[in-house]
């Protein structure tokens, strides 16, 4: 029997319409751009079969003469001009990192997967894969968050493959995924935040170090711990992220409110991190804190040009502030928690989640899910108990 029963030609021979020995649906091919490309109707009657297949022809031609690719593509070759166009159009530290996760993980996993082979499946064994070779590299779990910043990087790729034609039907990733990846250890603590009672006994503790450093005639340690006091009141006072205040440069700041009172002097900072640039306006504190650094740093391109991760550990260790317990959980402190300590201030002070959420550069879900779930009633109680206007009964 032959493998054809029966077919038609179209479009000057370019397009043929056939019936495969094997199947009742009719089946379309076309040669384009020096390879064959088939496809089903997935339609048993051929007037049917034709309104879909022509439809499948005339976006191929549309494709070609606009220059898009119209065979499926491997995800290295794809992931290149991901990475190419981020360099072009969005280049920072959020793309050097999706480049080096790229070179570090993707590059291996997905090297011979074709765009439109990659479904949640293949992610979910990404997942799977990523977990086990950071636990064989380190003898730990993975955490959630690198594991959801993993999937957030293959997203915005996807989404790109999607809007340049490169894949056929969009792939949707989420972070809730990672929870399919069993024993996963959850490191959210990170967004546990300093109490006002506690963020004066940190900073307290790093003038008492600082003194000692100058006691001691030790000019190296001093400059790291003062560097590192004004770190934590201009991160208290900003929001911003570690790596966007590692990126910060001092021409990346606008100095508002000179000649205004103390209080109502602020930055106009132009950011760019995990989710490219946005202007961030601080509290009149990070004026403050970049104004003490300024004079001594003027040589300087970035404002914090040193690894401040030991320092700090040793200051919240000597504060006795590195662990907080809330409930049955220990929680561990570090830089991330000045983040934290910024959005936990604002929303106990009654500011707009919209406004955080645009100053912050972050979603009002994750601020409502996440940064505020260390926020104790306590917290909220002159305002709770408070009457306004109200005549009570004698």
């Amino acid at each position: 029997m032959s493998y054809y029963i029966e077919q038609h030609k179209f479009f000057d021979d370019r397009l043929t319409i056939f019936k495969k020995s094997v199947s009742k649906n009719w089946y379309a091919r076309i040669f384009i751009e020096g390879k064959s490309k088939e496809i089903s109707s997935k339609k048993r009657n051929l007037r049917d079969a034709k309104k879909v297949l022509f439809e499948w022809y005339h976006s191929l031609q549309y494709k070609q003469s606009n220059a898009i690719s119209v065979h499926d593509q491997l995800f290295n070759k794809l992931f290149k001009q991901y990475i190419k166009y981020r360099r072009a159009n969005k280049d920072g530290a959020y793309t050097d990192n999706i480049d080096t996760q790229f070179n570090a993980f993707y590059k291996e996993v997905f090297a011979n997967r074709k765009i439109n082979s990659i479904s949640k499946k293949t992610i979910i064994e990404y997942l799977r894969k990523r977990r086990s070779l950071y636990k064989k590299k380190t003898g730990k779990e993975i955490s959630h968050f690198t594991l959801s910043g993993d999937l957030m990087m293959l997203s915005g790729f996807m989404t790109w493959c999607t809007e340049n034609g490169h894949k056929n039907t969009p792939l949707r990733i989420s972070t809730k995924w990672v929870r399919e990846v069993t024993t996963v250890a959850d490191r959210t603590t990170a967004r546990t935040f300093f109490t006002i009672s506690e963020y004066d006994k940190l900073l307290s503790t790093s003038r008492a170090r600082i003194k000692k450093a100058k006691e001691q005639g030790n000019p190296l340690w001093v400059a790291r711990r003062e560097l590192l006091h004004n770190y934590i009141i201009f991160m208290c006072g900003s929001g911003l992220r570690t790596g966007e205040a590692k990126n910060l440069k001092w021409n990346d700041v606008k100095w508002e409110g000179h000649n205004k009172r103390s209080n109502e002097k602020n930055l106009e900072l132009n950011v760019s991190g995990k989710r490219g640039g946005r202007t961030v306006i601080t509290k009149f504190t990070s004026y403050f804190a970049l104004e003490k650094l300024y004079n001594n740093q003027k040589g300087n391109e970035y404002i914090f040009n040193v690894g401040m991760r030991r320092g700090l550990n040793d200051l919240l260790n000597a504060a006795k502030l590195k662990t907080q317990k809330f409930g049955n959980k220990i929680l561990k402190r570090d830089a991330k928690s000045f983040r934290s300590t910024y959005i936990s201030w604002e929303l106990i002070g009654g500011k707009s989640h919209f406004a955080i959420s645009k100053n912050c550069g972050v979603d009002i879900s994750v601020i409502q899910n996440f940064y505020a779930r260390y926020i104790k009633i306590q917290e909220f109680k002159k305002d709770l108990i408070k009457i306004n206007s109200v005549k009570l009964h004698k």
